[in-house]
């Protein structure tokens, strides 16, 4: 034991540090991820608000997200928590426009198959961590690609930085993070061999070595490898940025790591993802090219793009697959099945940040913030990958917070609008209820009062919630003393600031029997002034703040709760105490 003195000095210190310019919470979730969602009432209200707002959408072409089509556009919205069997949403609309005659399905559901674009990207990054992808992270991709290996040996001259990608200094990880300042795409989307009026724009006549024969251009086939246009075009373009410094979407980029992929395995690109991911995995929709049966996929009228070769842009766009078998990838990820639970926290970081500060690039993940209550709360950091080709447009989102998974996948003229509007009510409708459904199950399972055994007249602790963050320690006697009274009290004797609460927060160390905890001290300093902008906010170190102050090398901040064979609270352990209160 430690005198009462001693343990106020050690909370006024761990308090006087903070702002309330900005949030006063962990990075994370400050609670334990929510089960059994599809049957709490604050969830099911929610899924219904979101199944009669896009029902209104669909039905009148409008919402307060935008404006969409719905005659002729189809989409699916899928969701599922990481401890329910069946989804918690399951929506899909189907046009009267579809390509019947063509193969299309004449029903959308789970298991229509759509060509989701860029999100093929996140496969290409999965199969290549799948083969031991982080040993060969750092290293050049002239290690494993022999024509850019080549391009850099045979070059005559040092080339310019200006005019050529320097290939011995893009690594494997900038490919897979977008930073490899290479140019977006080689074949595509070029002018030259499209319907654009040139030389009415005074844009000079090109040779016609410059024009491409190959590429995802209108009414050309994908560059092939073994027919050399491929490298002889990109090795030719010109870099955009220093390998490493800011982040540039490249399309080219995840071409060019299939084929490190290809090194590595031995095997080819579909083979890898087939057999490696989509078979284990049961997705059994899930494809590089289109399903051969009739009724499969959906195909809208026009031309969809739904039969286009893509060649080696598979790794890029060109996979095809369905929500039910998007969120069993979501799912897989979340129960670390393939990738070890360390490698999937590795995997799941920024690599680089964008000019918003709600927008951050991983490999690939497009990682968006928002708020637990869309303009209020704490953050929340939704890992999504964004695709669109031709008239489909697709989105994964994985919310680590709350280990739920949504996949929205749309065809048709106004794809990209459906998806925005199916989005956007989803994310702003469930977020909210899945942090106040995180909330209620975790004080089911944490709330209390708890006392030592024997002690109850004079040291106890209540744990509760309120409409902050985390858990709220709102009592806490010990000896008969109020400590967290008394610690204000020292708090205001030495100028150290008002402590507005003292919360809990989850570490994600768990054992069948016990969870750990940190708490922390939510401080307003006596010279906080609100109407000051801080650029160096205190509060931002609120990260460097657990595990700042030891008693016999035991942190003040360190609880364990010791959990009953329900994973309900029995006891819980203020450990600089070396004491245990069990529940009362």
């Amino acid at each position: 034991m430690w005198t009462l003195q001693s343990f106020l000095v050690v909370i006024a210190a761990l308090g006087s540090g903070s702002l309330a310019q900005t949030d006063q919470v962990r990075l994370g979730p400050p609670l334990e991820p929510p089960t059994h969602l599809s049957t709490q009432a604050v969830v099911r209200e929610a899924v219904l608000n979101i199944t009669n707002l896009l029902n209104n959408a669909i039905l009148t072409g409008e919402s307060q997200y935008g404006s969409f089509n719905s005659c002729t556009t189809s989409f699916s919205l899928t969701a599922v928590a990481q401890q329910d069997s069946a989804p918690i949403i399951d929506f899909h609309h189907t046009s009267g426009f579809l390509n019947v005659s063509a193969g299309s399905t004449s029903r959308v559901t789970a298991d229509t198959v759509y060509r989701i674009g860029s999100v093929s990207k996140l496969f290409t990054v999965y199969s290549l961590l799948l083969n031991n992808g982080t040993s060969y992270w750092n290293r050049p991709v002239t290690d494993f690609v022999p024509e850019l290996r080549q391009a850099v040996q045979h070059s005559s001259r040092k080339l310019s930085v200006i005019d050529s990608v320097q290939w011995d200094q893009v690594t494997v990880g900038a490919l897979a993070s977008q930073l490899s300042g290479m140019g977006r795409d080689y074949g595509s989307a070029d002018l030259s061999v499209q319907d654009f009026p040139v030389t009415e724009l005074g844009l000079p006549i090109l040779p016609p070595q410059d024009i491409p024969t190959c590429g995802i251009n209108d009414g050309q086939l994908p560059c092939a490898r073994n027919g050399k246009k491929y490298f002889s075009g990109l090795i030719q373009r010109h870099p955009v940025f220093p390998s490493y410094s800011k982040p540039l979407y490249s399309n080219a980029a995840f071409r060019i790591l299939a084929y490190v992929l290809e090194e590595i395995t031995g095997k080819s690109y579909d083979e890898v993802v087939m057999n490696e991911v989509f078979e284990p995995l049961g997705m059994k929709h899930s494809s590089s090219l289109p399903p051969s049966g009739k009724g499969a996929g959906v195909i809208p009228d026009g031309d969809a793009g739904w039969n286009r070769n893509y060649g080696d842009e598979v790794a890029t766009g060109g996979l095809l697959s369905s929500t039910n078998d998007l969120v069993k990838f979501g799912r897989a990820i979340f129960a670390n099945k393939q990738l070890s639970f360390m490698e999937t926290l590795r995997w799941m970081k920024p690599a680089s940040f964008t000019t918003s500060p709600s927008l951050s690039i991983g490999a690939p993940w497009e990682i968006v913030r928002t708020r637990s209550g869309i303009t209020t709360g704490r953050l929340v950091d939704l890992y999504t990958k964004s695709g669109s080709v031709g008239v489909y447009n697709s989105l994964l989102i994985l919310i680590p917070d709350y280990q739920v998974t949504l996949a929205i996948l749309a065809a048709g003229p106004d794809s990209g609008a459906a998806l925005q509007v199916a989005t956007e009510i989803a994310i702003q409708t469930l977020v909210p209820a899945l942090e106040k459904a995180a909330k209620e199950e975790t004080c089911n399972k944490r709330c209390g009062k708890y006392a030592p055994a024997g002690a109850e007249n004079t040291s106890s602790l209540v744990i509760t919630v309120d409409d902050g963050p985390g858990l709220l320690l709102k009592e806490w006697t010990h000896q008969g003393h109020d400590i967290i009274a008394a610690g204000q009290a020292y708090a205001n004797a030495t100028r150290s600031g008002i402590i507005n609460s003292v919360r809990l927060f989850p570490t994600g160390l768990q054992t069948e029997n016990q969870a750990a905890y940190r708490a922390l001290f939510e401080t307003v300093p006596s010279q906080y002034n609100p109407s000051v902008h801080m650029v160096f906010d205190p509060a931002a170190g609120i990260w460097g703040t657990p595990d700042s102050l030891m008693y016999g090398e035991i942190a003040v901040d360190e609880f364990v709760f010791h959990l009953n064979a329900g994973g309900s609270s029995a006891a819980v352990e203020p450990r600089v105490l070396r004491e245990v209160y069990n529940k009362v």
